[in-house]
């Protein structure tokens, strides 16, 4: 196999349709996260992002974007800001990730997003977890009988029982599936940034770091058919009580950033926002929200599917990657036996 390493800005036609190519192999790739148009976006504010380029029989058969870090570590395109991580290739490809880091003169690679299917990484995991998802497919009525049929009978009912009530009690309701108001858009950030700040403190405000900021924004400016930022408002009255900014890529909405206002809790505005993008999406041939990696409350009512995810490290030589896993799992053994249980209890003493 051969191997090259270009700019963003190298990209030609060829590669471009090479991307396009292998966006269209496997389903994992419909995430917006795997889309060429999110990582020219990050590299349009990061001067490290390169794309790895590997070439079988003369054909390209794989594209890896990622940070070109000092040192001996490298991460995935977005960094932290990435739900879905790994390689894009064609499906009779196999390859040894040390070949990989190889060819980038790195050493070291953490995951946490990879999809499972992925056995390239998978077979280095320490541990896996899911993305919750709804499946849209066949429209929100079907969505929605689904969800009836799963322990969760009522939530929709409840849902829009709270939505009447919000809108009797503070102004009718207007929900916009993609609003492109820059004073919508400044709304969200806020309200985020606040609740970093509120629940982590201000050392987690990631809309305070430039290159970020500039990345949402760059991301809410697509409006194309197979890529877009989507930007969901729910209003009551006059007053912003939710929004919700994420991707879209093609049928797949990756759900990113929620927020709501905190005042208007009682009502649920965050789950109402979230079921109005299911049935407006659904609408919009949207056919999968993704909710991301984590097991929230929110993400489990709502979900009727989910993609695994893995976790663990690449290395050269693999000894590091095993010796980083075995600590991992002693923290974690440590940490759920019964001495750990008393320690984090006297710890919040």
């Amino acid at each position: 196999m051969k191997f090259s390493i270009i700019s963003f800005s190298e990209l030609d036609a060829g590669l471009i349709s090479s991307w396009h190519r292998l966006q269209q192999t496997a389903a994992v790739y419909d995430s917006p996260y795997f889309h060429l148009r999110f990582s020219q976006l990050v590299a349009q504010q990061r001067a490290d992002a390169r794309l790895l380029v590997m070439e079988e029989a003369g054909q390209v058969a794989g594209l890896f974007p990622y940070h070109h870090l000092p040192g001996q570590q490298l991460n995935f395109i977005g960094e932290g800001l990435s739900d879905y991580q790994g390689v894009l290739h064609a499906p009779e490809l196999t390859f040894p990730m040390s070949d990989l880091l190889r060819a980038m003169g790195k050493s070291y690679l953490a995951f946490n997003h990879v999809p499972a299917v992925m056995q390239e990484f998978a077979s280095h995991a320490w541990t896996g977890s899911r993305s919750l998802c709804l499946n849209l497919d066949s429209g929100y009525a079907a969505y929605g009988a689904r969800l009836a049929a799963t322990r969760e009978a009522g939530l929709l009912k409840k849902v829009e029982t709270n939505a009447r009530k919000l809108g009797q009690r503070v102004g009718d309701l207007r929900f916009e599936f993609s609003s492109v108001d820059a004073a919508d858009f400044q709304a969200l950030l806020d309200g985020k940034s606040q609740q970093f700040v509120r629940t982590l403190g201000p050392q987690a405000d990631i809309f305070a770091i430039a290159w970020i900021r500039q990345l949402m924004e760059g991301i809410q400016a697509q409006r194309g058919s197979d890529f877009a930022g989507v930007l969901s408002v729910l209003y009551a009255g006059n007053k912003l009580v939710a929004a919700h900014f994420g991707m879209r890529s093609a049928n797949t909405l990756h759900y990113w950033f929620p927020w709501y206002d905190t005042q208007f809790g009682e009502y649920s505005p965050g789950l109402i926002l979230l079921a109005r993008c299911a049935e407006y999406g659904a609408e919009e041939g949207i056919t999968l929200i993704d909710l991301g990696r984590g097991e929230q409350a929110y993400k489990q009512r709502f979900a009727t599917g989910f993609t695994e995810l893995c976790e663990g490290a690449v290395s050269r030589p693999a000894l590091l990657a095993k010796v980083h896993g075995g600590l991992w799992h002693g923290k974690r053994y440590l940490r759920d036996s019964a001495l750990g249980v008393k320690l984090q209890a006297w710890r919040k003493s």
